[in-house]
């Protein structure tokens, strides 16, 4: 049996294609700062997809989207960003998985997936929370990464 899981985070992890790692040659500052900007979107979510990979090999790996939601209703992240009362941006996208228990720490069905989030280093491309640290938290004071399992919609 699979589990469908859907992601939430703070930080811009757009799904851009861009892998190279050497920016394009004889382009403008503009185009190689845009460039930047989309490697380093690809860059975040292939790490998220790294730390799922480490119990589990995600697949059907949906596109990313990007939500507006108020913090205080949403209520998935940190109590810390509860103080913002404008609408934020956030990023999720969805996988699957064939064994669910992979992430089940006898406490939480997905609490290994969280602890192997907490302190993995990301890429803040200016379009985040203006607080959001520089790395994954799954404290309750700064959570910025948020996992569900879903059922089929």
């Amino acid at each position: 049996m699979s589990y469908k899981i859907r992601c939430y985070t703070l930080f811009d992890i757009t799904k851009t294609g861009v892998i190279n790692r050497k920016p394009p040659i004889n382009g403008s500052p503009e185009k190689t700062h845009e460039w930047e900007k989309r490697r380093n979107t690809q860059a975040n979510f292939d790490t998220i997809l790294q730390v799922i990979s480490l119990r589990s090999q995600p697949e059907n790996i949906s596109e990313t989207k990007v939500i507006d939601i108020y913090f205080k209703e949403f209520g998935n992240f940190g109590f810390i960003y509860d103080i913002e009362e404008n609408i934020q941006h956030i990023w999720t996208f969805e996988f699957t998985i064939s064994h669910g228990g992979v992430f089940n720490d006898g406490i939480d069905e997905l609490g290994n997936l969280f602890n192997d989030c907490h302190n993995v280093p990301m890429i803040k491309v200016n379009n985040e929370f203006s607080k959001l640290s520089e790395y994954l938290d799954t404290t309750p004071e700064l959570k910025n990464i948020h996992f569900e399992v879903i059922n089929d919609e």
